[in-house]
């Protein structure tokens, strides 16, 4: 395993170019967190490539042992709070919309807050472990608080995607009664279908880092990009769903009038 560590990371990283090239903004009110999210991707990937050219300039053995013996490398350290700060702005915006679609009532991501807050805390306190000179990815605090801190991104994730997908779920059996078919089907897919995407690829590199296997770290780049384009697919969607439930709303009432 050990051996081809260099070899994971370049095709860690050109998933991760791949993804960064299918974003996009879909409307007007998205454009500040767009900007937030697609500025901490591009440096993502900036630094990505960085890393490859320090890791590979000697040998492929070299470039194992940058991987895998990351203590104290500023690039390595730089990508991972990059990736966890786009984690954060993720997660915010999600709930944010969660918020919005229940009608602005702030109970409901009372829990949703908690353990986003509680992910920030201890997610930066992993990846300041990295700092040290003799830091590996397996070093004690850094493994124990990595793994908390997925297991909370994870949780964070199912609970407001959950929320949101439920009440479009329970909308569109209201409105059914109505019109007879359910309107919000297509957005309560895409709700179930990113987060399932950014729920998987954290539960991949969950489980491969509680097995003790650095390769856990590789999809860090390709999760940075899924953290970004999800949410925004869900808010866009959402969105959409919202308006198009006011036009047929205020067709609906034009129509009563003679």
């Amino acid at each position: 395993m050990a051996g081809s560590l260099g070899q994971m990371y370049i095709t860690g990283i050109w998933l991760e170019a791949i993804l960064y090239g299918h974003h996009g903004a879909s409307r007007k009110t998205l454009l500040f967190s767009s900007v937030v999210q697609f500025s901490l991707a591009t440096a993502h990937v900036i630094i990505s490539l960085l890393e490859l050219m320090a890791a590979f300039t000697t040998s492929a053995s070299a470039a194992d042992s940058y991987f895998a013996e990351p203590g104290g490398n500023e690039l390595f350290v730089g990508g991972f709070f990059v990736y966890i700060v786009n984690t954060f702005a993720q997660e915010l915006l999600l709930i944010w919309r969660l918020y919005v679609i229940w009608g602005r009532n702030f109970k409901i991501c009372i829990i949703p807050l908690i353990l986003w807050m509680l992910h920030c805390s201890i997610a930066s306190i992993a990846v300041s472990g990295f700092i040290p000179a003799t830091a590996t990815p397996l070093t004690r605090n850094v493994h124990s608080y990595g793994l908390a801190g997925w297991g909370l991104e994870t949780g964070v994730n199912l609970l407001a995607s959950g929320g949101i997908a439920y009440r479009l779920w329970h909308a569109g059996r209201r409105s059914a009664i109505l019109t007879g078919r359910l309107n919000y089907k297509a957005s309560f897919l895409i709700i179930i279908e990113c987060g399932a995407l950014i729920t998987t690829c954290t539960a991949i590199m969950f489980a491969l880092y509680a097995a003790n296997k650095p390769e856990g770290l590789v999809g860090v780049g390709a999760a940075t990009q899924i953290a970004t384009i999800s949410p925004l697919l869900i808010i866009a969607r959402v969105g959409f769903a919202m308006s198009k439930r006011k036009t047929v709303s205020t067709a609906t009432t034009f129509s009563t009038f003679p």
